[in-house]
């Protein structure tokens, strides 16, 4: 038997499965320029010697941008549970303000990650100064680990390599024993300067974190690709190569994979988001969803949402549905729930009246969906942990905001697969008010670079008007 309280919980909560456009509102959800700018990458083989004592070289101009460009050698395929060692000379010699990175890394890749996935090397980033020097490790789950060369003091990084040429001899290790079973990378350099520099021929080290050797990272490219979120280009070199101590002959064009190294793409356009309804599956279920890309932005934030009823933090909110994280790129992050929609140039998560889900996390961890709120006077409170969102890999959720838990202080949770997460709020914070009239997307508040996620939701259920009581 079907109670009068069933029907009129079942009235407050709204089913979208987005089978049709469902023409929700939007706010700098379609930025895109009409007019792309594009970029030429011009490296690969190269019989100079920039870098190396004879003629014959891996190198040249490398662009930051969407579309993965790389010209590396086809390997067997390598795990983290394997012994890994290359060593070589590199030169910078563009003064230009990119990043190229060389190493480990595996030929499935996708655009506007910015660092490459499942990638095992030296990332090195330019400026008209100078370059600093990552060791890095990307897993396939997104999560990341490494160290700069030297570790940097205090907050500060500074351009501690040379772009004038100064050729640099270097040796990178990595012992899946080593770290109790963890792994450890090793990485040592030195100049060809006539003084050296206090950190040259010192090893520096990172273990990896737990559980990382477990994330089915596979290596079967070992050479040089770019960083794909859009930027500008630079200029190096790098010869004298060996991989688990077998010189790579480099005399000749040994005609390795090329992909985009030579050729004119997109450039992208950072900020330019790409989110609303799509005619796509990717979250799983039929087809149409809403989603797509999501800049994290500044004063011009995006939304993209359903209007609802006048709800406050005294009403009782919940949502589920289907969710899929596509992209994350380090220091990316998006927020959902509810809103007020407001015309200030800060976002809901910073100017206030939100309660919902944060997708965002460190490089280390990859992008948690952690349960998150602010009131109305801007009192905002993320919870440290929640479950991570493994990129391509789809997922039931749920959301409930219970005003009446922990003695009526209130409670936000989240379940994501099989785990589940809290965040309570603490004595004072619901009494600020909040007032939510929209349901849906937008972007995060830009504290940390500019960066993307591509993420999509469907078969959504949500609170859109007070219950009766």
């Amino acid at each position: 038997m079907i109670t009068i309280g069933a029907l009129l919980l079942a009235a407050a909560l709204k089913t979208e499965t987005f089978d049709r456009d469902p023409v929700w509102e939007g706010h700098n959800n379609r930025t895109a320029p009409a007019d792309v700018e594009t970029v030429t990458q011009d490296f690969g083989y190269s019989a100079t010697s920039r870098a190396s004592k004879e003629k014959g070289e891996i190198g040249g101009t490398v662009w930051r941008a969407v579309r993965p460009a790389w010209y590396a050698e086809t390997i067997s395929p390598k795990t983290l549970d394997d012994k890994l060692s290359a060593s070589g000379r590199f030169a910078i010699t563009g003064k230009g303000s990119s990043a190229a990175i060389f190493g480990w890394f595996n030929a499935n890749q996708i655009e506007g990650t910015s660092r490459p996935l499942q990638s095992l090397g030296l990332q090195i980033g330019t400026s008209k100064d100078g370059g600093m020097v990552h060791i890095r490790l990307h897993t396939a789950q997104n999560q990341s680990a490494g160290t700069l060369i030297p570790p940097k003091e205090g907050k500060k990084e500074h351009n501690t390599f040379r772009n004038d040429g100064t050729r640099y001899t270097w040796k990178l290790d990595y012992d899946p024993h080593a770290a109790d079973g963890k792994g450890r990378v090793t990485f040592t350099v030195r100049s060809n300067l006539p003084k050296p520099e206090p950190f040259e021929n010192k090893p520096f080290s990172f273990d990896l974190p737990d559980g990382y050797k477990k994330q089915g990272t596979v290596f079967d490219r070992f050479g040089l690709i770019n960083g794909t979120k859009p930027g500008g280009q630079t200029t190096v070199y790098f010869g004298d190569l060996e991989r688990d101590g077998q010189p790579l002959d480099l005399r000749t064009d040994p005609h390795w994979d090329a992909v985009g190294n030579r050729s004119t793409s997109p450039k992208g356009a950072s900020s330019a988001n790409d989110f609303g309804f799509s005619n796509t599956s990717r979250a799983g279920g039929k087809s149409g969803e809403i989603g797509g890309t999501i800049w994290r932005m500044g004063k011009l934030w995006a939304s993209y949402a359903d209007r609802v009823g006048s709800l406050t933090f005294e009403d009782r909110l919940e949502a589920s549905g289907k969710v899929m994280l596509e992209v994350g790129a380090p220091d990316s992050g998006m927020l959902f729930g509810w809103f007020k929609d407001r015309p200030q140039d800060a976002a809901p998560d910073k100017a206030g009246s939100f309660i919902g889900v944060r997708v965002a996390g460190s490089s280390r961890v990859g992008h948690y969906f952690a349960p998150a709120f602010t009131t109305a006077k801007g009192t905002a409170r993320t919870a440290s942990k929640g479950p991570v969102l493994i990129p391509g890999r789809a997922y039931d959720w749920t959301l409930t905001y219970d005003p009446t838990a922990k003695n009526g202080l209130g409670v936000v949770r989240v379940t994501l697969g099989g785990e589940s997460f809290s965040l309570d709020l603490k004595k004072g914070d619901k009494v600020q008010g909040g007032q939510f009239d929209r349901f849906g997307l937008f972007s995060i508040h830009n504290d940390s670079g500019h960066a993307l996620v591509k993420i999509w939701f469907d078969d959504l259920k949500y609170t859109a008007q007070k219950s009766a009581q």
